[in-house]
């Protein structure tokens, strides 16, 4: 039991560190991405832009999540204690599904498990 927890602290203390790091990455994304759709994002975010890259590393932190918490590498409940995928999703979302069928669909299941975990939260309290 002890090394279950010292294994999901370790997860977690690495998956902070990753996303700390890119906190101007997580600020853009949350206020100053502005495609509407995949078209758009396609537009004004060309090649290799600055914006791309940090829109691509957003996504992929959450996919990487998503992997981790589905296959129950680190308990949710941790997980979601520290970190909330649901209003980046809801910004991803519209780009995403322009680029199916088969990219970010753990970022998506992340975010269902995250909504999931909120509801019986509230049904607890």
């Amino acid at each position: 039991m002890r090394n279950n927890y010292a294994k999901n602290i370790d997860i977690l203390l690495r998956l902070y560190k990753l996303y700390d790091e890119h906190r101007d990455s997580l600020l853009w994304f949350l206020e100053d991405l502005d495609a509407n759709n995949y078209q758009e994002y396609l537009q004004k975010y060309p090649g290799t832009s600055n914006e791309r890259s940090r829109f691509i590393g957003i996504c992929g932190f959450f996919e990487l999540s998503g992997v981790i918490v589905k296959h129950r590498l680190i308990d949710q409940n941790l997980y979601f204690d520290m970190f909330n995928p649901t209003p980046f999703w809801q910004r991803a979302e519209p780009i995403v599904k322009g680029m199916r069928p088969h990219i970010y669909e753990n970022f998506e299941l992340l975010n269902d498990k995250r909504l999931s975990w909120a509801k019986k939260r509230r049904k607890k309290v």
